[in-house]
C-alpha cells in the first residue's frame, strides 16, 4: 500500500491510477487469471488485508480472496515457509490496464454535496474508526487531525467485527454488529476510517453478513474530511450530536 498509491496525494494510501496498477501488478509478475490470496503478518491478524483485496477487485482483479485469518493458518498447523521472500519474475504479458467503475467510491466533494443537501436521509456514513476518535473522547492526534465524526455518522470499530484473535466473526455475529449500530440494510452505505485502509473491512464484513445495499468507499476518509470541511463547517467534533 505504501508503493501501489497515488503518490501525488497529501492522504496516504490514496488509490493509484490504473495505469500505475497495472505496471505494479506486471512488476509483481501477476497476471489477470491468477487467483490471489491476501493476508496479514502472524503479529497484526487481520488489518490491511482487505484493503489491499478490495483494491484489486476495483481495478478488476475478479479472483480475491482475503485469508481469515494467518494466525490462525499458522495455529491449524498448515504449510509454512521461512527463509528469504521469494518473488515472481515480471510477468512476460503486461498487466491490463482497466478503468474502474467510479460508483464504487466517492469523493470527498460528492460526499460533501450529498450531506448538505436534501438526499442526506437517502444514504447512510458507517465509521470504522476506535470509538474514542469517532466520539471525541480521545484528543486530538496533532493540530490537523481533530477527533470526532461526519454527520450522520455510525460507528462500528474494526475491533468489533473481528474477535479475540483478529478472526472475522460470523456471518450472524457480524450481522448482530451492524444492526445494534443502528444500520439500515435498504439504504445504500458510504464507508469511512481514518486513511481509508479499514473501511474495505466494514466492505467485506457487509457482504459477508449478506447485505445488498449499495456500497462506496470514501478513499480520503477522515484525514481527508477533516482538513477540507473544517473551513465548511462540516467536522462533528465531540459536542456535536
Amino acid at each position: 500500500m505504501d508503493e501501489i498509491r497515488d503518490r501525488e496525494s497529501p492522504y496516504p494510501q490514496m488509490l493509484p491510477s490504473a495505469s500505475h496498477f497495472a505496471n505494479s501488478m506486471t512488476a509483481l509478475g501477476l497476471q489477470p487469471d491468477d487467483i490471489l490470496v491476501v493476508y496479514d503478518a502472524l503479529e497484526v491478524g487481520l488489518y490491511s488485508s482487505p484493503r489491499v483485496a478490495w483494491a484489486c477487485r476495483y481495478f478488476g482483479h475478479r479472483d480475491v480472496h482475503v485469508l481469515n485469518n494467518f494466525p490462525r493458518y499458522v495455529k491449524k498447523g498448515f504449510p509454512i515457509a521461512t527463509g528469504p521472500l521469494c518473488t515472481l519474475p515480471p510477468a512476460p504479458q503486461g498487466y491490463p490496464v482497466k478503468n474502474p467503475d467510479p460508483r464504487e467510491v466517492i469523493s470527498y466533494d460528492e460526499l460533501r454535496d450529498l450531506l448538505l443537501s436534501d438526499r442526506s436521509s437517502a444514504f447512510q456514513i458507517i465509521d470504522s474508526r476506535i470509538p474514542g476518535r469517532f466520539s471525541g473522547a480521545e484528543p486530538e492526534i496533532n493540530a490537523s487531525l481533530r477527533s470526532g465524526h461526519m454527520p450522520s455518522a455510525l460507528n462500528v470499530p474494526l475491533a468489533s467485527i473481528l474477535d479475540e484473535d483478529k478472526v472475522i466473526l460470523s456471518a450472524e455475529e457480524l450481522k448482530e454488529r451492524f444492526q445494534a449500530a443502528g444500520v439500515d440494510g435498504e439504504l445504500p452505505v458510504v464507508l469511512t476510517c481514518n486513511s481509508g485502509v479499514t473501511a474495505a473491512a466494514l466492505d467485506l464484513a457487509l457482504q459477508l453478513s449478506g447485505y445488498g445495499m449499495k456500497r462506496r468507499l470514501y478513499d480520503g476518509s477522515w484525514m481527508e474530511w477533516t482538513r477540507r470541511a473544517q473551513d465548511e463547517g462540516l467536522v462533528v467534533s465531540s459536542d456535536d450530536k
